[in-house]
């Protein structure tokens, strides 16, 4: 049972490319959890697949691979869990969904009337929330 549950901010979408065959799957409502994360696809994903996952917030795009651990049916298509057993997938992935946080961040300070940078952003989103994100022994 993980020790760490966080929601990835819906606004920022990441896509899931299957190995076999070439497909992309819906991305949205996603979790990060403890060396893993879930999304919503419109496709059943067979377990033991392996998938590779892409943020497109930076250039160049941010790729980890990973495998489905499992695929249920919910009444908007399929939840997947996925799972990385590379110390570094774990760490690249914890890495990403802190810049997913700090741009969501940034994106509801906007629709709030203030302009912040990624920079400013990334500062007060620090100040506010890094004590209280998992690090990677945590999400071991």
């Amino acid at each position: 049972m993980p020790r760490y549950y966080l929601r990835h901010p819906t606004e920022i979408p990441i896509f899931l490319n299957m190995a076999e065959p070439p497909q992309t799957v819906k991305e949205g409502g996603r979790d990060y959890s403890a060396g893993g994360l879930s999304c919503i696809s419109d496709l059943f994903i067979t377990p033991g697949s392996a998938v590779h996952i892409t943020l497109s917030l930076s250039h160049p795009d941010l790729i980890v691979s990973g495998h489905v651990i499992w695929c249920h049916r919910q009444p908007a298509g399929y939840l997947i869990g996925i799972g990385f057993d590379d110390p570094d997938q774990v760490y690249t992935v914890r890495m990403i969904e802190q810049i997913c946080q700090i741009e969501s961040f940034r994106l509801k300070q906007k629709r709030n009337g203030r302009q912040l940078s990624s920079e400013q952003a990334a500062v007060e989103w620090i100040a506010l929330h890094a004590a209280g994100f998992p690090t990677c022994e945590q999400l071991q």
